[in-house]
């Protein structure tokens, strides 16, 4: 084979090599970021000039927990008013007021 041919091939392949490099570098350096995105999510970032501080993903958890604590405490209490218990329900006050109204009513 020519010299110059060789010359040539191992130029291009060199070539190839830095440009697959490359590639490779850009793609690592856009997961990377990523990653580092997802990380700030979780861990969450403290108060920078004039972003506020963000919270931990934990952090946004425990207070959906709370919320939904309050939420169910509501629930209990409107199930206990609609069902009847004995008397002492919003139910079965509205029931005994429509069969003192409509007394034809079993």
């Amino acid at each position: 084979m020519d010299p110059i041919l060789k010359i040539a091939a191992a130029v291009t392949a060199v070539v190839a090599a830095i440009a697959a490099l490359g590639k490779a570098a850009a793609w690592l350096w856009r997961r990377s970021r990523q990653l580092g995105h997802l990380l700030d999510d979780v861990l969450g970032e403290p108060a920078r000039g004039d972003q506020p501080a963000r919270p931990s993903l934990m952090a946004r958890v425990a207070g959906i927990e709370d919320r939904l604590a309050v939420v169910e405490k509501s629930a209990a209490v409107i199930e206990h008013e609609v069902k009847p218990n004995g008397g002492r329900s919003l139910k079965d006050q509205v029931t005994r007021i429509d069969r003192a109204l409509d007394p034809d009513q079993p």
